[in-house]
């Protein structure tokens, strides 16, 4: 079950019109929205889409004008982020593996929740923004520190475990960031207890500092 609560009708329908192009049917969603759609905590407004994206630019464009007013914000040569209609679209060629099976529902193609746990924990590393960490939050509720971390590594064969654990509280940026629109009430300082709490027990556990 989807929680459709999570996303706005506008940017469902953007999302399912994306998937329904052929040129990026490899591709899935990823990131916050994503996880919103799977676990329901929150509202996500931005679609991340991860995969095998072959196309040039020009079949990207030409595809994309087809559904909405396009605007290219950044091009490097495995990203493209765009906005649509006011929306803020990512459209990634992805190196990394997938660990598990796409998530099909409703016509639509999500990364399966570990997969975006691990990718959480890499995008931690960049710069944890208030958001990657209410989900890492919600997603500890369900998986023990100790899965991610194994997830993480067995996406990420040339990730460095260190710095996920120094990045896991390392609070600075995300402390001047707003609150996103979560539907159950919490408090951001309870929020970075409850993860330094779970690092704490996994350096207890597994002796790594």
């Amino acid at each position: 079950m989807l929680y459709f609560k999570t996303v706005d009708a506008k940017t469902l329908e953007l999302l399912k019109k994306i998937l329904a192009i052929d040129i990026f049917k490899e591709l899935r969603l990823v990131g916050g929205t994503s996880l919103a759609l799977q676990i329901g905590h929150r509202i996500s407004v931005d679609l991340d889409f991860f995969g095998k994206l072959d196309a040039d630019e020009i079949s990207i464009r030409k595809a994309l004008n087809q559904i909405g007013e396009v605007k290219l914000l950044h091009k490097t040569e495995n990203i493209n982020i765009f906005t649509i209609d006011g929306i803020k679209v990512d459209l990634v060629n992805y190196p990394y593996p997938w660990l598990y099976d796409v998530v099909k529902e409703d016509n639509l193609q999500l990364a399966d929740k570990k997969d975006i746990a691990a990718m959480k924990l890499a995008a931690i590393i960049g710069r944890g923004t208030k958001k990657d960490f209410i989900d890492l939050f919600f997603l500890l509720k369900e998986y023990s520190l100790s899965q991610l971390i194994m997830l993480y590594e067995q996406k990420y064969d040339d990730g460095s475990t260190f710095m996920v654990l120094r990045s896991l509280v390392y609070f600075d940026d995300a402390d001047d960031e707003l609150m996103p629109n979560i539907f159950e009430a919490l408090d951001w300082e309870l929020i970075k207890k409850s993860i330094s709490d779970d690092l704490k027990s996994y350096i207890n556990l597994s002796g790594k500092e």
